[in-house]
């Protein structure tokens, strides 16, 4: 293997928890090539939170969507949840005046198992969440008891460059995942970018009040 391909490999494998140089080179990756721009502004606009949202992102990266998205809110608020410190510190830089405005902060945690003051949230939402979970079914149970009755539940994939798998396929189970989880409303929307960009919605039903 070259010097160049084996860079490239540890720049890689960086993705999913970020640390160290390598980590930094990927978080400056993910700040500033265009297609993570373009994408993480379409999800602010398909998201459309309502100005009182109380907001949960998981696996937040360099922050873009939550810069994104804060100035929507009024009375609202997002967490980030990232299990990687760097990042964590790296999207706090990003919207330090929206965190000293009180609108946004950042936990370090894992998006799989969030900690137990994480709750009564009206939206969730993660960017390639599910490829990193040992187990997504439990994971996507412990994500639903986190939101209000009616909240929504919102996973965006589009594949990395290692992926074999389309957008299509994962979003396919993703939606099968939402189905067995007891979610309703469960609909897609789709960016247009090659490859395509797919999020999955799902809403805990509103009567559902016992998890």
């Amino acid at each position: 293997m070259s010097i160049a391909s084996h860079l490239r490999q540890q720049v890689i494998h960086q993705f999913h928890h970020p640390r160290g140089i390598y980590g930094r080179i990927a978080g400056r990756i993910m700040s500033t090539r265009q297609s993570n721009v373009e994408r993480n502004r379409w999800i602010a606009e398909i998201l459309r939170p309502p100005a009182q949202a109380r907001i949960l992102e998981i696996g937040h990266g360099p922050g873009l969507a939550i810069e994104d998205l804060a100035p929507q809110l009024q009375d609202g608020h997002i967490t980030g949840l990232e299990i990687s410190s760097l990042m964590s510190r790296t999207a706090s830089r990003r919207n330090r005046a929206q965190e000293r405005a009180g609108r946004v902060d950042f936990r370090i945690g894992d998006s799989a198992n969030p900690p137990p003051d994480l709750t009564g949230f009206d939206l969730i939402y993660g960017v390639n969440a599910t490829m990193f979970w040992p187990d997504p079914e439990s994971a996507i149970d412990a994500l639903i008891s986190r939101l209000q009755p009616g909240g929504e539940l919102v996973f965006v994939y589009r594949p990395p460059p290692t992926a074999t798998e389309h957008a299509e396929t994962v979003a396919g189970e993703t939606r099968d995942l939402f189905a067995a989880a007891g979610l309703v409303d469960i609909s897609h929307d789709t960016m247009h970018s090659r490859p395509a960009t797919i999020a999955t919605r799902g809403r805990r039903p509103r009567h559902d009040r016992k998890r």
